[in-house]
Order: C-alpha cells, then sequence, then structure tokens
C-alpha cells in the first residue's frame, strides 16, 4: 500500500515539475477559442501552465521570450491603474503601454526606438519598441504589437538582450505575428 501511495505521489510530483514542452513541427498551431489563431514557431518552449495566453522561450525566459495575453478593458494595468476601451485608438494604446513602462523601475529610462501605427490580423494595431538597460547593466529590447477590440486589448510581446539573441529571433516574432488570424 506504502509503494503505490509513493508512486502516486512520485508521478504527481513530476508532473508538476514539468511545465515546459517543446513545439514540435508538426503541432505549430495554438487556437484560444472563439478570439484568434496563430502559428507557433518550431523548435520554441511552451510554458504549459501560464497565466498568459501563450508564453514561449527558446533560449530561457532570460534570453528571449514572447508572451501573448488578452484581457478585458475592465482589468486595469498593475502600475498606471488604467483601463482600455474598445474604440482607443492605435496611439492612445501605445502610449498607455509606454505609461506602463515607465512607471516600473526596471524599464524607468526606456529609450523608444519605433512606435507607429501597425496591423495585427488586419486589425489597426499598434507596434512600440523600445530599449532599456537590466539591473546588470545589459541592454534588452523589447518589440509589441497590440490592439483593442469588443473582447478587450490582446498584446504579442517579444524581449531580448539587444546583444545577438534579440535580432537573431525578431524574424520569428515577425512571422508568429504575420500568422495570427482573428476569429469571426
Amino acid at each position: 500500500m506504502n509503494v503505490r501511495l509513493a508512486l502516486v505521489a512520485l508521478v504527481l510530483l513530476t508532473s508538476a515539475c514539468a511545465p515546459w514542452s517543446r513545439v514540435a513541427p508538426d503541432s505549430r498551431h495554438f487556437e484560444k477559442r472563439g478570439d484568434y489563431t496563430l502559428e507557433q514557431p518550431a523548435g520554441w518552449v511552451r510554458r504549459t501552465a501560464d497565466v498568459n495566453d501563450l508564453f514561449l522561450t527558446r533560449d530561457g525566459p532570460a534570453l528571449n521570450t514572447i508572451v501573448i495575453t488578452r484581457q478585458p478593458h475592465d482589468r486595469k494595468l498593475p502600475r498606471t491603474r488604467r483601463e482600455t476601451r474598445a474604440d482607443m485608438l492605435p496611439i492612445e494604446l501605445a502610449e498607455l503601454a509606454l505609461a506602463e513602462w515607465r512607471s516600473h523601475e526596471s524599464t524607468a529610462q526606456l529609450e523608444v526606438i519605433e512606435n507607429a501605427p501597425t496591423l495585427l490580423g488586419g486589425r489597426p494595431a499598434t507596434r512600440v519598441h523600445i530599449r532599456y538597460l537590466n539591473e546588470r547593466g545589459l541592454p534588452i529590447e523589447r518589440v509589441m504589437v497590440a490592439c483593442v477590440d469588443a473582447k478587450g486589448r490582446l498584446s504579442l510581446l517579444y524581449e531580448a538582450p539587444a546583444i545577438v539573441y534579440f535580432e537573431r529571433n525578431l524574424p520569428v516574432f515577425d512571422a508568429l505575428l504575420a500568422s495570427l488570424r482573428f476569429a469571426p
């Protein structure tokens, strides 16, 4: 009896310790039912237990991440405590994101590289590219593409150290963006 209980406990503990799964070339499709679909980058790993819609990394979270989050308009941003609206213009969404980032100690001194309108799945969106120094002085670059609609705000964010990693995987992020399709 004790052996059986120990085996069950071992299986449960082992499964709890494996929160990552590799994105295989034949299982790249991701769907948030009734909202959107996209193609995940093959060879990256996905965090299976995450509060975001999708959390991906290729070389580890400290070296590169893609985070996709859908939040309702009434969920206030954590630092500025502001909300979004379905009728917000992309430039307003960009300014809100920048204000949120500037209110955080680690990104307070950010440099805006790009802040431009774009399309996401055929919908008006914003593309914001920033650079900042982390607590160790390492330059980090971040690109966010985001839009608002009746369901809330959708944000796709790519972040990596500016040295080597950012440029190497930026085309992967852009391909993921291009693959996004909203549900009818």
